[in-house]
């Protein structure tokens, strides 16, 4: 009921600031909550909880001055569908009731308590909660709170990453981190077969949608698994590295369509498109983004720098000569001047370093982890379960 009232609210508020764009308006956002209040006097909302619609709008509020606070960061509101991603409600007045060490009770609104599985010790100073369930049909209740402090010793040790397809990170010191498959032949193979059946059923039948639900299942299972990757790489790194530099990738641009047009179509699109299905596979700003939050939370110095990536995979580490027949393939790096050769990503992570290095001595602009963003902490929720 909550996440149907939630979804209904920002869609008609979000109606409206279109109507108003179109005759040149900005949409009245101080009327929005005396209008909710109107609208559930003579409709099915007044059987929904007020706190959580109003929820819903200052969501929509946010996220407005999200896009005109940073329009290249942040992308327009959207409709909210509920056939895609996922859904939610925010609950303000937290009331926490602790049952044991694994399980905890939250008080949502014309529902009562709900208890869910405690995956990690809840912030004490949490004063909301969402309440979000996916595709896959898993309730989750997250709390925002900063980044936990990251305990480490320092190392004086310095390393670059270079970011890559078939070794996700490798490092300076010539170790090769690799994700690996995050699903099974089986899994994979499971995949496949419900893709063509779904390509098959008719949509919004009742046996397409058990269909869609069992592949936001294996999404999920392999989103877990990348995420798992991603937090033990990053930690392994933070507690290894006083200094680690990365490439300041574009991801957004990396991953951009090869098709062209109709007058100039593209070549190599079907290399193109695995390419960017790699790539996201890989998740590259994901890996920067906890990287960068874990280093600023420690309590020890450890500093993540952003450099350049121009040129890293062409330049030679030993004599700094920059040409494109100096990577003959995807592993073997030959310089054409001196004759040095190594593995292509290491040496890449050799030149990656040396530009961050670099870049401390002459006091340039350096990328810290900031231990006051916050970050979203999330437990499931089980309807009934066994204590």
């Amino acid at each position: 009921m909550h996440v149907g009232h939630s979804r209904y609210v920002w869609n008609m508020a979000l109606e409206q600031c279109s109507y108003a764009r179109e005759f040149g308006r900005y949409a009245d956002q101080s009327a929005w909550n005396k209008q909710l209040a109107e609208a559930r006097r003579f409709s099915w909302l007044k059987e929904g909880s007020s706190s959580v619609q109003q929820g819903a709008l200052r969501d929509l509020r946010q996220a407005f001055r999200n896009w005109w606070g940073n329009p290249g960061h942040f992308s327009p509101p959207r409709w909210r569908s509920r056939h895609r991603g996922s859904q939610g409600f925010v609950v303000r007045d937290l009331t926490l009731v602790k049952v044991n060490r694994r399980w905890s009770e939250l008080t949502v609104p014309k529902a009562g308590r709900v208890r869910f599985r405690l995956s990690r010790p809840v912030p004490h100073e949490a004063t909301s909660a969402r309440v979000t369930v996916d595709r896959s049909g898993r309730w989750h209740v997250s709390f925002v709170a900063p980044q936990p402090t990251f305990e480490r010793t320092t190392t004086h040790k310095a390393a670059g990453l270079d970011m890559g397809i078939a070794a996700t990170v490798t490092t300076s010191d010539g170790e090769h981190l690799r994700m690996g498959r995050l699903l099974s032949e089986g899994e994979r193979a499971r995949r496949l077969k419900l893709e063509r059946k779904l390509a098959r059923q008719q949509k919004g039948s009742c046996r397409r949608g058990r269909t869609k639900r069992s592949l936001a299942k294996l999404t999920a299972r392999e989103g877990d698994r990348r995420n798992d990757w991603i937090e033990k790489a990053t930690t392994r790194l933070v507690r290894d590295y006083d200094l680690i530099v990365i490439e300041d990738l574009k991801v957004k641009n990396m991953v951009r369509s090869a098709k062209g047009t109709f007058e100039s179509p593209g070549r190599g699109v079907s290399q193109k498109t695995g390419l960017n299905r790699e790539i996201h596979s890989q998740a590259w700003s994901t890996f920067r983004q906890r990287l960068t939050d874990k280093a600023g939370a420690t309590t020890s110095m450890c500093t993540v720098i952003s450099v350049d990536p121009r040129n890293t995979s062409r330049r030679c580490s030993s004599c700094s000569y920059t040409a494109k027949e100096n990577r003959e393939n995807q592993t073997v790096f030959l310089c054409q001047a001196c004759g040095y050769s190594n593995n292509a990503d290491i040496n890449a992570s050799i030149n990656i370093l040396a530009a961050g290095q670099a870049v401390c001595g002459r006091g340039g602009k350096v990328s810290l982890g900031s231990s006051s963003n916050p970050r979203e902490t999330s437990t499931p929720v089980l309807r009934n379960p066994r204590p």
